[in-house]
């Protein structure tokens, strides 16, 4: 019985320190693999509101379909409420993006400069998308209105520790000039 015992406590032992050697081995691969982050992409060191990381190829997940969202459809909705909101003089890059170069939990983001008046929007890439076809051209002209409100709102004294409710005024005010210039189009 006793050999029973100390064989088990023996074979625990072994495995604690197995499970601790991997353990030690997978924060040393998660340190190299940021450090070649770091090293790939310098400005991954400075900022951390975005993933770094290689984009993925990008590819229609059935080539017979048509691309839904290209390049030129996002700048042209740019150009188009650039306009409408008044903001001509920013120079506003787009770019079309997989998930994982997003925040976690995100489908578009903005980032700008106030003194250069420069900004870049970056909106998912429906391969990524969990909605259903049919909506996914709308949603991503509501996110590119949402984020040029953010835009809009970039000069007022917001606290950045608490963006809840700057959230969802932007979430109402794009929402709302989306539906008016549906309105608007409709009556045309």
């Amino acid at each position: 019985m006793r050999s029973v015992e100390m064989l088990s406590r023996a074979f625990s032992g072994a495995r604690q320190v197995y499970l601790q050697a991997i353990i030690v081995r997978s924060a040393v691969l998660a340190t190299c693999m940021l450090a070649t982050t770091v090293a790939v992409y310098p400005e991954a060191a400075i900022s951390s509101s975005a993933s770094r990381t290689t984009e993925m190829p990008r590819a229609n997940a059935n080539p017979s379909e048509p691309t839904l969202i290209t390049e030129e459809m996002v700048n042209g909705w740019v150009a188009r409420w650039q306009q409408r909101l008044e903001m001509g003089d920013w120079k506003i890059e787009t770019k079309i993006v997989r998930l994982s170069q997003l925040p976690k939990g995100t489908i578009a983001n903005i980032h700008w400069s106030l003194p250069k008046h420069t900004a870049t929007i970056k909106v998912l890439d429906p391969i990524d998308s969990t909605l259903p076809r049919s909506e996914i051209t709308r949603d991503t002209e509501l996110s590119v209105v949402h984020e040029l409100v953010h835009l809009s709102m970039a000069k007022l004294p917001l606290d950045s520790n608490n963006t809840e409710l700057e959230e969802e005024t932007v979430k109402k005010l794009s929402t709302a000039l989306l539906a008016l210039d549906k309105a608007e189009r409709g009556a045309k």
